[in-house]
């Protein structure tokens, strides 16, 4: 008969010893599925989404040490079998985890299949048997130990107690000891309240297996009312009497708290603001209704009482609250909206069930919303007027880039086109040369503004899943000449995460943007490193791209980082331009950044593409 498959999970950083694992379980489990994860948190990330049935935990650990390693595993999966593997320097330290709930323990260097299949099957069955054991257990510490009613045990010919349990010490006030040399008699206000001239008091209940109503006296010498249920058992070969014991002086004082909420919700729907609360039968008829506004102006409660509610509404509004009550009636809860002349109502209405299961009652609420539409209205209005508002400044920032252009393109193509060879008047050759440096400024500007206009307008950028190692290699490749001149060094992290959803042009911006950032940057105290990291989170895979260059004085610039034309930095060819369409590039396609810098110890932006 085959073997059903077993999942596996080893949480082991080192390689090697992976690897020699691995070559065993797939010997000794051909059919079984095999994980492996290098930290404690990553493997109980997939033992929250995987059926795992037995985990080879090797105690050093990058974020785990030693006995620690297998109380973080055990008390979030104590019933997964947990198998240790260790060293052989480290066996008193698997002993010792034995002693606290691992399976066993296997030295690394003496394993190979047949005792690794051995001590796995041996470890899953004896889980098996221990949690089998447990579980009986329980059901029997709950049915008398952890029962919540009170519970006792007493002979029948005494009848002095044999055993009782917790909640009865609780409820009572007397300590086991006490109880096991006291008489049922004993809690007994009935026996206690006979005189000695009158017949001894025996109980009505001594023939057990029955129910019957006492007064019960505690420790403290309060009395209650108590229904005992009783039923005859054998302890130790002794006919005993099973009491389980029902306060009701517990159940008069629910039926008190039933009483005061009734009040309360009494006291709630008739001081219920801007609205009504009102209970229904299923003819729509009103049973009950109170509030401190009813749509119906200038009438009280009395005037709805005993009809309809669907027949204060006007048509076609009539016929929409009947609709939507009759869903009520059919279990659902529904909201809706309903008005009545110039005003608006909003309506919640849910089923009131019977013990049975029917619903023969509905509750509903309606609240006032007059005022909330009519902020709405002017809410959606003003979105209108400022999208009007943004929509005219992007066209005023088009036509105006597109009417510089031209005059932009006739200056440049003078510039070209004049001969300053034959001007000898030295303040007209520094007015042409002003000029020609104005128009390359303005120039420059005007391609800047376009450019970040294009951004930030793209919103619908093509996305495609990009591998960032091949990214940026191409990107390094053509600053190549830059990072060899600058003994740049570079190392990179890409082995959790490499692979985004993004697009392929703004992705090589933003690396190249950073790269010739962290060079330019960089400090002459040192040569330039850059290194860059990804990790996979829930949000989404974030990139760590640091250097040790000159730093940015966070508490100055922190708000100022990310603007248009900030520079940081006395540098002659710095623009402020770069980080500004870094962000826009990384917000317009829904991610995030964020930066941790300090002076002269270099800066690290944390990029993260969004899921």
């Amino acid at each position: 008969m085959k073997e059903e498959a077993l999942q596996i999970l080893v949480i082991e950083d080192n390689p090697g010893d992976f690897f020699l694992v691995n070559e065993y379980l797939e010997e000794a489990f051909p059919d079984g599925v095999i994980f492996q994860r290098d930290t404690l948190k990553e493997g109980i990330a997939l033992l929250e989404k995987e059926n795992i049935d037995v985990i080879l935990l090797d105690l050093t650990l990058p974020d785990g040490m030693g006995i620690s390693s297998f109380h973080k595993i055990n008390s979030k999966f104590p019933r997964v079998p947990v198998i240790i593997l260790t060293g052989l320097g480290a066996t008193e330290i698997a002993l010792e985890s034995l002693k606290v709930g691992a399976q066993d323990f296997i030295v690394k260097d003496d394993s190979n299949p047949a005792v690794l299949a051995k001590s796995i099957k041996y470890g899953i069955e004896r889980s098996k048997i221990y949690e089998h054991l447990k579980k009986s257990e329980e059901q029997y510490k709950f049915l008398f130990n952890n029962n919540p009613l009170p519970m006792f045990a007493f002979d029948l010919d005494a009848p002095r107690f044999i055993m009782v349990n917790e909640a009865a010490i609780e409820h009572y006030g007397y300590s086991e000891g006490e109880f096991l040399k006291m008489t049922i008699e004993d809690l007994d206000v009935k026996a206690e309240s006979k005189n000695d001239n009158e017949d001894i008091y025996k109980p009505t209940f001594i023939n057990c297996n029955t129910t019957i109503d006492l007064q019960h006296q505690k420790k403290s010498g309060e009395i209650v009312d108590v229904e005992m249920r009783t039923h005859e058992i054998i302890i130790e070969g002794r006919h005993a009497c099973l009491a389980v014991i029902h306060d009701v002086t517990e159940r008069n004082k629910a039926k008190e708290q039933l009483r005061e909420s009734e009040q309360m919700f009494r006291t709630i729907s008739e001081n219920f603001p801007n609205g009504a609360v009102a209970i229904l039968n299923k003819d729509f008829n009103i049973l009950y209704i109170a509030g401190k506004e009813f749509h119906i102006k200038n009438v009280d409660a009395t005037y709805f009482e005993n009809t309809d509610y669907t027949t204060h509404f006007h048509s076609p509004v009539k016929e929409k609250v009947r609709n939507s009550l009759m869903k009520v009636f059919a279990g659902q809860n529904v909201v809706f909206e309903a008005k009545y002349e110039d005003l608006s109502y909003m309506i919640s209405a849910v089923p009131l069930y019977e013990t049975s299961g029917s619903i023969n009652k509905i509750l509903i609420a309606s609240q006032n919303i007059t005022e909330q539409k009519r902020n709405e209205t002017e809410k959606e209005l003003l979105i209108e007027e400022l999208t009007q508002n943004n929509s005219d400044l992007r066209q005023f920032s088009y036509i105006t880039s597109h009417n510089l252009r031209a005059p932009l393109s006739n200056l440049l193509g003078i510039i070209k086109l004049l001969d300053t060879t034959s001007i000898t008047d030295p303040m007209t050759t520094l007015l042409l040369r002003n000029f020609e440096e104005c128009t390359l400024q303005l120039n420059d500007t005007v391609n800047d503004l376009i450019n970040v206009l294009i951004i930030k307008n793209n919103v619908n950028a093509k996305k495609e899943k990009l591998d960032i190692r091949k990214i940026f290699e191409r990107v390094v490749h053509s600053v190549q000449n830059v990072i060899e001149q600058n003994n740049t060094t570079i190392t990179t992290d890409f082995d959790h995460a490499y692979e985004v959803l993004f697009n392929r042009s703004y992705l090589e911006s933003i690396l190249l943007n950073l790269v010739t950032n962290a060079v330019k940057y960089s400090s002459p105290k040192r040569p330039p490193e850059i290194k860059l990291k990804t990790q996979k989170t829930p949000e989404g895979i974030i990139l760590s791209f640091s250097d040790n260059g000159l730093g940015i004085d966070l508490e100055r610039y922190k708000d100022r980082i990310f603007g248009l034309y900030q520079r940081f930095h006395d540098h002659a060819d710095s623009k402020g331009l770069g980080l500004y369409i870094v962000n826009s590039q990384i917000r317009v396609m829904g991610g995030e950044i964020d930066v941790e810098s300090e002076v002269d110890k270099g800066t690290t932006f944390n990029i993260t593409f969004k899921n």
